[in-house]
């Protein structure tokens, strides 16, 4: 028998079961930042859980940031994550537009 029928089968369940892994594995909520906008401003999460902000607005530069708590860096493109370890509400902001806030709910 054909080595390669052995193969194909093996090559097709390791590609399966990485692509199960990386859709289980997102963040529990999302925050797209787009037209000087954080949106949704307020998510809620569990404990462990994990909210990941997406700059989406042009190359526009924003931060996102909880004093204290974490800190994004200012940056225009690409996304940000954070994962919360302890149940609370934490206020967060955009540094470079102070009137962009927005909270994150953990429960728990």
């Amino acid at each position: 028998m054909n080595p390669r029928w052995f193969a194909a089968p093996a090559v097709l369940l390791s590609l399966a079961a990485g692509c199960a892994g990386a859709s289980a594995a997102g963040p529990d909520a999302v925050v797209v930042i787009r037209n000087v906008h954080f949106g949704p401003m307020d998510v809620t999460v569990p404990v462990g859980g994990t909210v990941q902000w997406r700059f989406e607005d042009g190359g526009l530069l924003h931060h996102v940031g909880s004093d204290g708590v974490f800190d994004s860096g200012i940056t225009s493109e690409g996304s940000y994550e954070h994962t919360f370890d302890a149940p609370g509400v934490y206020e967060y902001h955009c540094s470079v537009h102070r009137y962009m806030t927005g909270t994150v709910t953990v429960t728990g």
